[in-house]
């Protein structure tokens, strides 16, 4: 083949291959941030056990004995995810999720009668009285609310934009302050 024929040959592949390539977009500032990271070996998602259904005795507390310890957990204590990242929660019966500020501690939270929510229970209907941990202060976002069955949820865009350290806590007062509920989700 002569040397025209050769060069007219790679012309019309080149061109053939370049018009079949898709489109590709640039990806956006938030997308490069979670590419960077998770080329890093970081998740962009994490799945977290927020309670644990079946562990322990029977509910309620009063004849739950030393398993409220095992069964008002949090499971893993940490997880590590990719600035821009999401946290699945697969919610136990009677937990409530809210997640606050890189930097807050469990001993920032403030619980007195004006941060103590009352739970209304509809089977037998009655009130349990400052039940819930509803602080504000620092908080990031709010779980959907309390379920009597389990469900999933998974943390809103934005959540966790910003690296750091965000402290999750279960809301019900009892599971928190006494069986210690919390938990890190560490942003890098």
């Amino acid at each position: 083949m002569n040397r025209s024929l050769k060069l007219a040959c790679v012309i019309v592949l080149t061109l053939g291959c370049a018009e079949s390539r898709p489109s590709v977009t640039a990806p956006n500032e938030h997308e490069i941030a979670v590419l960077s990271q998770s080329a890093a070996g970081l998740p962009s998602n994490a799945v977290v056990t927020f309670g644990r259904e079946n562990t322990g005795t029977s509910f309620p507390p009063a004849e739950h004995d030393r398993s409220f310890h095992a069964f008002d957990k949090i499971v893993p204590k940490t997880v590590v995810i990719a600035a821009g990242g999401s946290v699945t929660f697969n919610v136990a019966p009677f937990h409530w999720v809210a997640i606050y500020e890189p930097g807050v501690g469990p001993d920032d939270l403030t619980i007195t009668p004006a941060t103590l929510d009352d739970l209304a229970v509809p089977f037998p209907p009655f009130v349990l009285t400052d039940f819930i941990i509803n602080d504000p202060t620092n908080r990031v976002v709010r779980g959907p609310a309390l379920a009597f069955a389990p469900s999933t949820w998974t943390t809103p865009a934005g959540t966790f934009d910003t690296p750091g350290k965000y402290l999750v806590i279960c809301q019900v007062f009892p599971h928190f302050a006494f069986a210690k509920m919390y938990a890190y989700v560490d942003v890098k």
